[in-house]
């Protein structure tokens, strides 16, 4: 195996050039949250329960080629290393196919639609898998400093919140702009499909020189990678804590465009400056959650950033059409502080609960952690518009294709409570399993907190 004694901090060039891929994944991953349910049931007709299951199925699929991809990338031998061959394959397929997933034909009937839809973000979200699991799989081998990974994945963070804020904003405006319907949202998925493209080819390209482990034995089978997360306890508490928190954040994004059309009486652009406040604070916190950890810990700063999301997040429970927009924006950027540290912090700490299994058993696995990870942070996802599909079902919610339809009182509740109340219960639910996060310091290659 490779060691990487006395290692040179890592140059902004190339903290930059790692983490301006994140910027295409941010958009990526944000754009089909928050407008796919939506551009299903009141574009295409479809149903909200089965829309939800489109939405939520491709990401349950995930689960089982995001370990996979992790063992993948670890055992690969190539003279650009493990991870850079799937940087490149993956960005490619993934534009391509999100092109696709915006770009629905017209079909005789909404069920054409659904599975139209569920079978290109199948091929979609399995294009990512190939870019996004190698990806953030080098962080861990970029540097055995605890604190300096810390840096590197604020870095990637940044440009991950950035890419949230953009593809959040981008995204609701340019279907206003191109006219609406299906026209607007298949000129939306060119213009997005294009950037991602662009965003994380040059990451591609610039991360040629990075600091990567290779030539080193490495778990072989999704059974035996299963084995080493089962044995790493501070690994699967993490991951159990992150994937509650995700369910309501799934719940939260999906449920945004509903919340400002029915519940608020505003346009697409409402939301889009909605994300843009949000998201917008999102990315300024990066920094000060790198210094709060710092200072206070990993740990203690996630409990902070937890404990401030859930309680931001019950306000708005109370507006509605006549709440003036400036307090909707101001509760948005508020609230976007503590969820860059939601956001943050957990992947620093996986990098420490990765290094802790090198450090004891020896091997290089940080694929298969990332695999498992990346597996479990899209099961929470896939629940999150399950969620709120199956509560606009149950509340009456009424499809359409394009006309405007006066919904139910049932369905305008279920709407609100949705948006407002998942994400702080299920926030709330995870500091009981947070709360036994525990990891030795002392068998890192340096102290952590």
């Amino acid at each position: 195996m490779r060691q990487q004694n006395d290692q040179q901090p890592l140059s902004r060039k190339t903290l930059l050039g790692f983490g301006i891929g994140s910027l295409g994944t941010g958009i990526y991953s944000i754009t089909p949250s928050v407008l796919l349910l939506y551009f299903m049931t009141d574009t295409l007709g479809v149903a909200p329960g089965l829309a939800a299951l489109a939405v939520a199925l491709p990401k349950f699929w995930d689960v089982v080629t995001d370990p996979v991809m992790g063992v993948i990338s670890d055992n690969t031998r190539t003279r650009w290393g493990r991870r850079r061959p799937y940087l490149l394959a993956g960005a490619i397929l993934m534009s391509v196919s999100f092109v696709f997933l915006f770009s629905v034909p017209d079909f005789a009937t909404p069920t054409g639609s659904f599975i139209y839809v569920m079978v290109i973000y199948v091929i979609s979200a399995t294009a990512y898998t190939v870019f996004a699991v190698p990806y953030i799989s080098m962080p861990a081998e970029m540097s055995t400093d605890p604190h300096e990974r810390t840096i590197i994945m604020s870095w990637r963070m940044f440009f991950a919140m950035s890419g949230l804020l953009l593809g959040s904003v981008m995204s609701p405006l340019l279907v206003e702009w191109f006219g609406g319907g299906r026209q607007g949202y298949a000129a939306m998925s060119f213009i997005v499909g294009g950037f991602c493209a662009l965003a994380m080819l040059t990451t591609f390209v610039a991360t040629k020189h990075v600091p990567n482990a290779q030539y080193t034995q490495a778990p072989t089978s999704v059974k035996t990678a299963a084995k080493a997360g089962l044995a790493n306890k501070p690994f699967l508490v993490l991951i159990g804590t992150y994937v509650l928190q995700l369910v309501g954040i799934g719940t939260f994004t999906a449920c945004a465009p509903y919340y400002f059309d029915y519940v608020l009486g505003r346009d697409g652009s409402t939301a889009g400056l909605f994300f843009l406040f949000f998201f917008g604070a999102t990315t300024l916190s990066m920094p000060l959650w790198a210094t709060v950890c710092r200072n206070i810990g990993k740990l203690r700063a996630y409990f902070v950033a937890v404990v401030l999301y859930a309680v931001l997040s019950l306000c708005f429970l109370a507006p509605g059409a006549a709440t003036p927009l400036t307090l909707i924006y101001s509760l948005a950027a508020v609230m976007g502080l503590p969820f860059g540290g939601i956001m943050m912090i957990p992947f620093s700490m996986l990098t420490d609960t990765i290094a802790l299994d090198t450090n004891t058993r020896g091997q290089r696995q940080e694929g298969v952690f990332t695999g498992l990870w990346t597996a479990g942070e899209k099961t929470g996802l896939a629940f999150g518009p399950l969620v709120a599909g199956s509560v606009l079902a149950l509340a009456g919610f009424i499809e359409s294709a394009g006309s405007d339809l006066v919904q139910p009182d049932s369905a305008i509740r279920g709407i609100r409570w949705t948006f407002a109340a998942a994400p702080a219960a299920m926030a709330a639910f995870s500091l009981l399993l947070l709360s036994r996060y525990h990891l030795p310091a002392s068998q890192l290659s340096a102290t952590t907190k």
